[in-house]
């Protein structure tokens, strides 16, 4: 599969994503296949108190958005960021930005993974994040038993991202 380059929005830069070979579902028919079809991540959602903030924030990590959306029936609003397609959707928070008992940080999600294709794309887009005045948590490091090459940084509403090679 080709490579896909994208270039951040708001913050020119020389990293790219590369995007992964996926296996495709073969179709409906239940099978006795030991290896049956993965099911893919199509959809993410953030909810957040500024929709715009956030999506300026993921464009720069090359995400395609679509046009900010308010429903007419619920006044929600939103916009969805493509990255090759998987589908971010941020939204609006409900209660006007009120957040209840036990919504402190992200409930549920523990972090969001991004692959960018190299250890010099990791170092530079965490460069980047930083400059734009976004939290680094952990610097570039090898981690875990297979020696991963990760970062982890903070999106403006808190969310751990963590970007790989």
């Amino acid at each position: 599969m080709p490579s896909i380059t994208r270039t951040p929005t708001l913050a020119p830069s020389r990293w790219h994503l590369v995007s992964a070979d996926r296996r495709q579902p073969t179709g409906t028919t239940v099978s006795s296949d030991p290896c049956p079809t993965v099911a893919q991540i199509e959809l993410i959602a953030l909810a957040t108190d500024d929709v715009e903030s956030l999506r300026d924030f993921y464009l720069q990590l090359g995400g395609v958005a679509s046009p900010l959306s308010t429903d007419p029936d619920t006044g929600l609003r939103s916009c969805v960021l493509d990255f090759c397609g998987i589908h971010l959707e941020v939204f609006r928070r409900r209660g006007g930005g009120e957040r209840v008992a036990g919504d402190e940080g992200s409930p549920g999600l523990l972090h969001l993974g991004f692959a960018l294709g190299s250890a010099d794309a990791v170092d530079e887009l965490s460069s980047v994040i930083a400059a734009a005045g976004h939290r680094v948590l952990e610097p570039p490091h090898r981690a875990g038993e297979l020696g991963r090459y990760e970062s982890v940084v903070l999106d403006p509403d808190g969310n751990r991202l963590k970007l790989t090679v």
